[in-house]
């Protein structure tokens, strides 16, 4: 195995090559490696991270800055706030990351909420009967907000951390508070509270990573933005004096690119435009913005972090995008840029593939004795016996979940290119959706909520479970899908950088210091030995005792029902 991973060290040319050299060569070419044309992940001491890498030293070639962005592949953190969720954090902390630098999943869970530790109002135990949910309103209002906070937590750590664990775009979906703070949600299932993390205290994070690894580019992809009046808080439109290149940055030649080729676009938006000059003739722009892309706008400026409407991303090259993601424009180091449609949502900035009526849930249920090859819920006139189904029967049921996530996965760039949202598949206007998602995760809706609740589960150890990342970091070494632009994935502290590493080292993808010789990429070099957990730390097992069992199903049941999942 030593043999083989100096193989695919970056000082060799191919792997063919290699098979000829005696071992001692092939040893000494693998502790001779100091190339700096490239990522480096640090530290880089533990075997739980080394070997995700397919080459030694934690090391992944650049990204070629002639590819163009749209044919480029990151590793997306989706719902990245939530990482924030149950642990000891502040918006004064400087992003580090010493505390959890390979993320082991021992201690995932470490600070977890006391389900049993919420504080009630007095009036609610007047009658002293705790366990009527009539009766006290406050106490289950608290447990329930409580229970989809830990069900629905999908990352593990700060944004630093899940950077390091091989992320290289980040989803966020912000939400707007009256008081004007910019916050994060995760649909209907949770709220970010603002003491764990805020849109300013994110970004400190993400600079601080970006400024430790200078050469990486990140991109921060916004949708879903909510207010906390509702429909009418994200409505208001404000009139603004419009940034040069409609960024918190000044003007540069990767926007003038993108301009160009969306001059018929600008000439449709011109009665939303207003100039004005003043006294000495100097020409001012305006523009309307909605209030909540404003406030967002206010944000980053503050932060020295650019941010842009999609438009400005079309027919870009990595390389003018990280022109434009240059942070040294605002005394930072690094290459990092937020995006959305600047529309009321912040939309998100490509095809989410997202398709309603297809979702591939980790839990289901059916009726009768055959189980349904998709693996969701068929109720088959409710005249058989309810059957669950899980993912992480891997060995049964979990069988057919895994393969229709698969399949759906594939679908979302293996199928006729569609601008159609309810249809997988690419796009067909690559202008206007610039990125294309796949969906490398356990989807969720409000039955699939409540089964995982009752059988004692969570999103995170759905993941770690069922080994969804190992699965689709396999299936994008083998090449099963046609092209990967955004393959968004939960729990990316595990095997995060294997897939990261694949998709780097993919033929086309990179760059690396030696150009005399193509350099081994993709099916060349081995598949990263993933790491695999299947037990429970002790901590999270008594908290789930002592929660789902003080609950009871029916209290479960309560709970969730009437809940609506987005």
């Amino acid at each position: 195995s030593s043999a083989k991973a100096a193989a695919s060290a970056p000082d060799t040319m191919n792997r063919s090559r290699i098979r000829r050299w005696p071992l001692p060569f092939i040893l000494l070419a693998a502790l001779s490696i100091t190339s700096t044309n490239g990522y480096h992940r640090a530290p880089c001491q533990k075997e739980s991270v080394r070997r995700q890498f397919q080459f030694s030293d934690c090391y992944t070639p650049n990204l070629s800055p002639d590819l163009y962005l749209n044919q480029a592949s990151f590793v997306m953190a989706h719902d990245a706030a939530t990482g924030y969720l149950n642990i000891n954090n502040n918006n004064n902390d400087d992003g580090s990351g010493s505390n959890s630098a390979t993320s082991e999943y021992s201690s995932e869970y470490d600070g977890v909420d006391d389900m049993n530790n919420a504080e009630y109002e007095e009036g609610d135990n007047n009658n002293g009967n705790q366990e009527n949910n009539a009766a006290h309103p406050s106490r289950w209002n608290t447990i329930t907000i409580q229970l989809l906070s830990l069900y629905g937590k999908t990352q593990v750590g700060t944004v630093y951390e899940q950077l390091n664990d091989g992320a290289r775009a980040l989803d966020l979906r912000p939400k707007i508070y009256n008081n004007g703070t910019v916050g994060f949600h995760h649909g209907s299932l949770i709220d970010v509270p603002l003491n764990s993390i805020t849109l300013g205290g994110l970004l400190a994070d993400a600079k601080q990573w970006c400024n430790d690894n200078p050469t990486e580019l990140v991109i921060i992809f916004h949708s879903e933005l909510v207010h906390e009046a509702g429909y009418y808080g994200l409505s208001s439109q404000v009139y603004l004096e419009a940034d040069d290149d409609d960024s918190a940055n000044n003007g540069d030649d990767a926007a003038n690119q993108a301009d160009d080729a969306n001059q018929a676009d600008d000439a449709n938006q011109a009665d939303d435009v207003y100039q004005e000059a003043d006294d000495g003739g100097q020409q001012y722009q305006y523009e309307y913005y909605y209030s909540g892309i404003a406030k967002m706008k206010e944000v980053y400026q503050e932060n020295g972090v650019p941010y842009y409407p999609c438009d400005k991303l079309s027919g870009l090259t990595v390389g003018g995008a990280k022109e434009m993601a240059d942070l040294s424009k605002t005394g930072g180091k690094g290459y990092l840029l937020a995006v959305d449609r600047h529309d009321m949502y912040a939309s998100f900035c490509g095809k989410a593939n997202w398709a309603t009526d297809q979702l591939v849930t980790c839990h289901s249920r059916y009726y009768g004795e055959q189980q349904h090859e998709d693996g969701n819920d068929h109720e088959d006139g409710n005249n058989g016996q309810m059957s669950y189904i899980h993912c992480t029967d891997k060995t049964g049921t979990g069988v057919s979940k895994l393969s229709a996530l698969q399949a759906y996965a594939t679908a979302s760039t293996n199928s006729e290119a569609s601008d159609d949202s309810n249809e997988l598949g690419p796009p067909a206007d690559e202008s206007y959706y610039p990125f294309n998602q796949i969906q490398g995760f356990w989807q969720v809706d409000a039955t699939s909520v409540q089964i995982g609740i009752m059988h004692a589960s969570n999103l995170l150890d759905d993941n770690r479970r069922s080994e969804v990342n190992k699965e689709m970091t396999t299936m994008a070494y083998n090449g099963e899908f046609n092209a990967i632009s955004v393959l968004a994935l939960d729990n990316v502290a595990l095997n995060g950088n294997a897939m990261f590493s694949v998709l780097r080292n993919a033929c086309g993808q990179s760059v690396m210091k030696d150009d005399d010789e193509d350099p081994a990429c993709g099916g060349d070099l081995l598949l990263p030995n993933m790491n695999a957990s299947h037990t429970l730390p002790l901590v999270w097992n008594i908290v789930l005792f002592v929660v789902y069992g003080g609950l009871g199903a029916n209290g479960i049941s309560d709970a969730i029902s009437g809940f609506p999942i987005a």
